[in-house]
C-alpha cells in the first residue's frame, strides 16, 4: 500500500508541475490594444496613438475608416523624421502604386515594444482584407517555445512514470506473497500440515488471496497512467497489450515469489531482502537496455530484452510498458532503417506464461523437498507424482549396556511389527528411528565429525497413554517430535500412528489428522483467539456450530473468555502456550504430539495445564507423547516416561518403576560456613570414606559438597546420623541433608553423561553447531 500511495503521489506531483508550466507561459493575445490607444483615451503610459503618414498623391479616406473600425486611435504625421515624433508604439506609411488599384504599406515599430512588428503585421492584413469587403478579420497570439515541444517534454515524463511503476511493482509481491517463510519459521506450516491441509489446499488458498490482490493493485497502478496521460499516448491495441502481458505477469511474479519463499532457511528478513533484489533487478535490467536504446544499439538492445523477458520474471511487465512508450518513437532512424518497438512486444507478452508453467513445476519440486511429510496423502503432491517412502532399517549392532526396560521396548516393537496385526495396535509405534546431520568439518582440528540427533530409537505408545519423553537441551527430544510430525526426514527407522497398515511401503492415512503443540508457539499475531479456532476447526472438518461449542468449553477449562477477541500479538507467554495446547486438542485427535507445552507459565498455570492435559486424555481411546525438561510435569501428567540422553534412549518405564530400580541409594549434601581449602576437603573426604566406603563425590560448588552413598554403605539410619554429626562438629559444618535419592537426581545424573559426551568432541561449542535452523544463515 505505502509503495502504490509513494507512485500515485510521484503521478500527482509531476501532473502538478505539468500544469504550473504550461499555465505560468500561457499564451497572448496579440491584439493593437496592446500597444495603441482606443478612440477616447487621451494617456497610457505604455500605449500611444498609431502615426499615420500618407505619401500617396489621393487621399485615403477608406484605410482611415478601417483603422477606426478596429478601434485605432490615428494621428496623421507628414514628417519623415519619426524619431522627432517619439515616443510613439508605431506608424505606417502608405504609398500606392502605378495602377492605384492597391496600396502599399511601409511598417515603422519601436524595437522596445517586443510584440510591436507583429501587431502592425495584423493590422495591415486586416485592411487588405477589408479592401477585400471581407467582414472576418484575423487574429494572433504569442505562443512559448516550450509548448510549441510538447512531446519531448512529456514523453520522457510518461517514459519515467512508466519505468517508476516498474521498479515500484516488482518490490510488492514479496511483502504479501512470501507468508509462506513466516509460516515456516514460527512453524505456522508444519502446525497446517500436521492438523490434516493438503499442501495443495495450502499453496491454492495462499493464490486465491495473492492473485486478485496484485492484480488489483497493478490495474489500479496502470490505470492510473493511463489516466494521467488519456489523449496522448491512449492506444486500443496497446491497452489490450497491457492487459494479455498483465493477466500472464500477475500469476508469473506470485508463483516465483512462492518458489523463493523456501530460502527462509538461509535468508533471515526474507520479506525485505527479496523485496530489495526484485527492486534492484528491475532497476540494472532498465538501465542497460535503455542505455543500450539511447546509444542507437537497436540490435543490442532487442536481445537484451529477450534475454531478460525470458530469464527474470520481473521485467516482461517493464518491457511491455516501455515499448507500449516508444510507440510514439516509431520512425526513428538509423542507418537507414526504422526501430519498431512493437517488434519487441510479443515475447514480452507471452514469456510470463511460459514461465508459469515453469514456476508451478519448481513449486511441487520444492514442496516435495522441504515441505515434510504430510498425514494425509496429497492428490496433487503426493499421490500422482510420488512413490511411496521405503522405510531403511539398516543392521545396528547393540549396545551391551542398553537398559533391560530399553531392550524390552524394542523388542515389543519388532514383535508388533512382525506379527498380524490386533485390536490391540499402538497408536504411535517407533521402530528404530534414527537420525544424523550432515558431516561438518571441525575449525580447529582439522576434522570431519557427524551429529547424531537420535541413536535408534524404538518406543511405543497405547491407546489412553501419555508418555513422558524427558532429557536436558540436545538430548535430541525436538529432533524425535519433529521427525514424528514429518518436519525432518530421518536417516532411517519408521513412524507409524493409528490404525491402518504396518507393512513398509505403505502410508497410514487412518489419522486424518494429528494434535501438535510444537515448541515455539505457531500463531499468527495479527489474528485474534477466536479465528485461530474458527480456522483450525474449520481445516479440521468441523461444523461451524460445532466450532462455537468447541470454543465456549476451552474458554471455560483454560480460562481465555476475556482472551478470545484479542490479537495473539498482545497475549503474554503463557496464555499463548494454552492457545497452542486448545489447537492441539481441537477436533478431538486420537494422536497428540506436546512439545514441553508447559513453558514459560507460572506455578499456578502449569498446575491448571496438567489437569486440563489429564482430563483430555480419560479418553482410552487417544494417546500423546509429551517432551519435557521436569521430573514434576512427568511426574504429574504422564503414565510412563522416557529419558533420552545424547540421543539415546536410556530407560523406560511408569514414573514409580523408575524410581524404584534408580532411586536405591541415598545423597548427602553438605554446606561449610567457609571455602575450605584443598587439605581440608581431602581430610573430609576421608572421614565420609571411613563412614560410607563406597561414597561417590558429586560436583560441589564454593562450600557445597554434595555424595552419592550406595544403599549398601547404610546399615542403619541411626548409625549414619550419629557419625555425620561428629564430622558436622569436627569440621564446621553449617548444615547437611542426608536423603534417599530422587527421580530428579537419578536425572541430573543422566544429563552429565552428555555433557561428557559432547566434551568428548573436543570443539568449544559442540551443542550448537549442527543445529539445522542456524546453518549458513544471512543476516539482511
Amino acid at each position: 500500500l505505502l509503495l502504490f500511495l509513494i507512485f500515485l503521489v510521484v503521478q500527482i506531483l509531476l501532473f502538478f508541475i505539468h500544469h504550473i508550466i504550461k499555465n505560468s507561459v500561457a499564451a497572448i493575445k496579440l491584439s493593437p490594444d496592446l500597444y495603441l490607444l482606443k478612440p477616447g483615451e487621451d494617456y497610457h503610459k505604455y500605449r500611444s496613438r498609431l502615426l499615420l503618414q500618407n505619401s500617396t498623391e489621393s487621399d485615403i479616406d477608406d484605410i482611415v475608416r478601417s483603422l477606426g473600425s478596429m478601434n485605432i486611435l490615428l494621428e496623421m504625421f507628414n514628417d519623415s523624421d519619426y524619431v522627432s515624433a517619439a515616443p510613439h508604439s508605431a506608424a505606417l506609411n502608405v504609398f500606392d502604386l502605378e495602377s492605384r488599384q492597391n496600396y502599399v504599406f511601409m511598417i515603422i515599430f519601436n524595437s522596445t515594444m517586443v510584440h510591436s512588428l507583429p501587431v502592425l503585421m495584423n493590422i495591415v492584413s486586416n485592411l487588405l482584407l477589408r479592401n477585400l469587403n471581407v467582414t472576418e478579420s484575423i487574429q494572433i497570439w504569442s505562443n512559448p517555445f516550450v509548448q510549441n515541444l510538447p512531446d519531448t517534454i512529456f514523453r520522457l515524463e510518461i517514459y519515467f512514470e512508466a519505468v517508476l511503476l516498474g521498479i515500484i511493482i516488482t518490490g510488492m509481491p514479496p511483502y504479501f506473497a512470501m507468508d509462506n517463510a513466516e509460516n515456516h519459521k514460527i512453524k505456522a506450516y508444519t502446525q497446517l500440515k500436521i492438523a490434516g491441509l493438503y499442501p495443495s489446499a495450502y499453496w491454492t488458498g495462499q493464490a486465491v488471496v495473492d492473485l486478485p490482490l496484485f492484480f488489483s493493485i497493478l490495474v489500479l497502478m496502470i490505470g492510473s497512467l493511463f489516466a494521467f496521460h488519456y489523449g496522448v499516448y491512449f492506444y486500443v491495441g496497446k491497452f489490450l497489450a497491457v492487459i494479455f502481458c498483465l493477466i500472464g505477469y500477475v500469476p508469473s511474479v506470485v508463483l516465483f515469489t512462492y518458489v523463493v519463499s523456501f530460502t527462509f532457511r538461509k535468508v533471515q528478513n526474507t520479506k525485505e531482502f527479496w523485496s530489495f533484489i526484485f527492486s534492484v533487478t528491475a532497476l540494472l535490467c532498465t538501465v542497460v537496455t535503455e542505455v543500450a536504446f539511447f546509444l542507437d544499439y537497436y540490435l543490442v538492445t532487442t536481445i537484451l530484452h529477450y534475454v531478460f523477458s525470458i530469464f527474470i520474471p520481473i521485467y516482461p511487465l517493464i518491457g511491455c510498458l516501455i515499448c507500449f512508450i516508444k510507440v510514439s518513437w516509431k520512425g526513428k532512424r538509423k542507418n537507414g532503417g526504422y526501430y519498431d518497438p512493437w517488434d519487441r512486444l510479443l515475447i514480452a507478452v507471452i514469456a510470463p506464461y511460459l514461465q508459469c508453467v515453469m514456476w508451478l513445476f519448481l513449486l511441487r519440486c520444492f514442496e516435495l523437498k522441504n515441505g515434510g511429510r504430510t498425514v494425509r496423502e496429497d492428490p496433487f503432491f503426493r499421490k500422482c507424482f510420488t512413490k511411496a517412502k521405503t522405510w531403511k532399517f539398516p543392521d545396528v549392532s547393540r549396545d551391551e549396556n542398553e537398559d533391560e526396560d530399553v531392550k524390552a521396548e524394542r523388542l515389543r516393537v519388532q514383535e508388533i511389527l512382525s506379527g498380524p496385526k490386533s485390536e490391540e495396535m499402538p497408536a504411535i509405534l517407533v521402530s528404530s528411528l534414527h537420525k544424523e546431520f550432515d558431516e561438518r568439518k571441525e575449525f580447529l582440528l582439522g576434522r570431519k565429525i557427524k551429529k547424531v540427533a537420535t541413536k535408534h530409537v524404538s518406543l511405543c505408545v497405547k491407546k489412553g497413554e501419555i508418555l513422558g519423553l524427558l532429557g536436558p537441551n540436545g538430548a535430541g527430544k525436538s529432533t524425535l517430535i519433529n521427525m514424528l510430525v514429518g518436519e525432518i526426514e530421518p536417516t532411517s527407522g519408521q513412524v507409524l500412528m493409528g490404525d491402518g497398515s504396518f507393512g513398509l511401503n505403505s502410508e497410514d492415512d487412518s489419522v486424518k489428522f494429528v494434535g501438535y503443540c510444537p515448541q515455539t508457539n505457531p500463531l499468527w499475531p495479527d489474528i485474534t483467539l477466536q479465528e485461530h479456532f474458527e480456522i483450525y476447526g474449520a481445516i479440521k472438518g468441523m461444523s461451524q456450530s460445532d466450532v462455537k461449542e468447541v470454543i465456549k468449553r476451552i474458554a471455560s477449562a483454560l480460562d481465555l473468555k476475556d482472551h478470545l477477541q484479542k490479537t495473539t500479538k498482545k497475549l503474554g507467554v503463557g496464555l499463548k502456550r494454552k492457545l497452542c495446547f486448545a489447537l492441539s486438542m481441537l477436533g478431538n485427535p486420537r494422536v497428540t504430539l506436546l512439545d514441553e507445552p508447559s513453558t514459560g507459565m507460572d506455578p499456578k498455570a502449569k498446575q491448571h495445564m496438567w489437569r486440563a492435559i489429564r482430563a483430555a486424555f480419560k479418553n482410552k481411546e487417544r494417546a500423546a507423547i509429551l517432551t519435557t525438561h521436569y521430573m514434576e510435569e512427568a511426574d504429574a501428567v504422564c503414565d510412563r516416561v522416557a529419558i533420552l540422553v545424547s540421543g539415546q534412549l536410556r530407560c523406560i518405564g511408569t514414573v514409580q518403576h523408575l524410581k524404584s530400580k534408580f532411586g536405591r541409594g541415598y545423597f548427602l549434601e553438605m554446606k561449610l560456613k567457609e571455602t575450605p581449602d584443598v587439605q581440608q576437603v581431602e581430610y573430609l573426604q576421608s572421614q565420609i570414606l571411613h563412614i560410607f566406603p563406597n561414597a561417590n563425590r558429586q560436583e560441589s560448588f564454593a562450600s557445597i559438597l554434595a555424595y552419592k552413598i550406595p544403599k549398601e554403605d547404610v546399615q542403619s539410619l541411626s548409625h549414619s546420623f550419629s557419625k555425620l554429626e561428629e564430622v558436622k562438629h569436627a569440621f564446621n559444618i553449617e548444615e547437611y541433608s542426608f536423603s534417599q535419592a530422587t527421580l530428579e537426581q537419578v536425572f541430573v545424573e543422566l544429563a552429565k553423561e552428555q555433557e561428557e559426551d559432547d566434551s568428548s568432541f573436543g570443539t568449544l561449542n559442540s551443542t550448537l553447531w549442527w543445529e539445522r535452523t542456524q546453518e549458513d544463515r544471512v543476516v539482511f
